[in-house]
């Protein structure tokens, strides 16, 4: 079985979050089980262009993969365009990962006239809270790009969330269901490694520094615990996203700056050690498809706050955490409870991530795979 990936970003466009590293990871794991991936992407990445080579197929540890060149960055590749049914006529199943961007209904086009069994991963691009921001044009975009297709469609969600999404729009039959993950070998930490977070005391938040990560809320639930707390810090790691004047703001307002700090974006071992020395770490995103993040932090044994509009319910059943309302009252009580048990917390959080290796992940994945294909 040949799949193709068409996905508007990919590794190492590690500026666009969580999705890129699990598309990645996915498709890495699922090519060591014998599926020949081909994946369609572009150069963007933000502001930058990747520095990869461009409009032509080059392996990639077992897949292929071609960065097509964007004339107009996130907006147009004149190649992707001219190549697109060239590239995916030699797959049997093409999986786009995307809902708004110009790359998914000229492949879902191509797919069409070539009769190609066709899966989609919204990636959190069907969340109510999406729909407060140009809602009109995306709802113009779904009726225009994507139902005239919706028959020939198979979905993938990775959480019940966004299952819920897929069904209350398009009402497929059916849905399948995968959750993004984690690769633990690259997780485990070198015992030997220096590094300066185990001598702070701190909680975490990570993500990109956007409004609808809600980190507002945290920094004013956090104002109301450093009496209690006062050599507690809140270290908040991430690329600027739109949102980080506002919070610094909010941050100055608090009498705050020095006791909340930016890190930056934290990559690879810096970022697990980052979040393995965090007392906790807090999601109070708005809405999540998944939510990486939460994985990554309780395979490092470090117990996890998040909102109730992330997918992340489990963490109350095991213990690893609280899954909470999301305003500042709710946030301050969960991380008190949470502070104040904290060796409870921390025991449960590793069986809890086990569920997410992707290595396990990609099995079921190529189950999904071989039941479209043979569907």
């Amino acid at each position: 079985m040949k799949v193709c990936v068409v996905i508007p970003y990919f590794y190492p466009a590690i500026r666009y979050g969580g999705p890129i590293f699990a598309s990645f990871h996915l498709t890495d794991e699922a090519s060591k089980l014998g599926i020949k991936f081909n994946v369609i992407t572009t150069n963007a990445n933000g502001k930058e262009n990747l520095d990869v080579k461009s409009n032509v197929f080059f392996e990639k540890n077992l897949f292929k993969i071609k960065y097509n060149k964007e004339q107009i960055r996130s907006y147009f590749s004149f190649n992707f365009f001219i190549t697109i049914l060239s590239d995916i006529s030699i797959s049997d199943v093409i999986h786009i990962q995307s809902i708004y961007s110009y790359t998914t209904p000229t492949s879902l086009f191509a797919s069409y006239i070539l009769n190609k069994k066709i899966l989609i991963s919204p990636r959190g691009s069907l969340a109510s809270w999406s729909f407060k921001k140009r809602g009109v044009l995306k709802k113009i975009w779904i009726s225009l790009f994507i139902k005239p297709f919706q028959s020939k469609i198979n979905w993938l969600a990775t959480s019940k969330k966004e299952e819920e999404e897929i069904q209350s729009i398009f009402k497929p039959k059916k849905i399948y269901y995968l959750p993004d993950g984690v690769c633990f070998e690259t997780l485990r930490l070198k015992s030997n490694e220096v590094n300066n977070w185990s001598k702070i005391n701190y909680i975490a938040a990570i993500g990109r520094i956007h409004k609808v990560k809600g980190f507002d809320l945290l920094i004013q639930s956090y104002s109301k615990i450093i009496s209690k707390y006062p050599n507690l810090q809140l270290l908040i790691a991430g690329d600027d996203d739109g949102e980080k004047d506002n919070l610094l703001k909010q941050i100055i307002t608090l009498n705050l700056e020095s006791k909340i700090k930016f890190v930056g974006n934290l990559k690879d071992q810096n970022k697990n050690q980052f979040l393995k020395h965090a007392k906790c770490v807090v999601v109070p995103s708005h809405t999540e498809n998944f939510g990486i993040v939460v994985v990554e932090a309780l395979a490092q044994g470090t117990p996890v706050i998040a909102s109730k509009n992330t997918p992340w319910m489990e963490l109350n059943e095991y213990g690893a955490g609280i899954c909470t309302e999301n305003n500042v009252e709710s946030i301050l009580d969960s991380i008190k409870i949470l502070l104040s048990n904290i060796d409870y917390y921390k025991k449960n959080t590793i069986q809890l991530a086990e569920k997410y290796d992707w290595k396990v992940l990609a099995k079921k994945y190529r189950v999904i795979l071989n039941e479209i294909y043979n569907g």
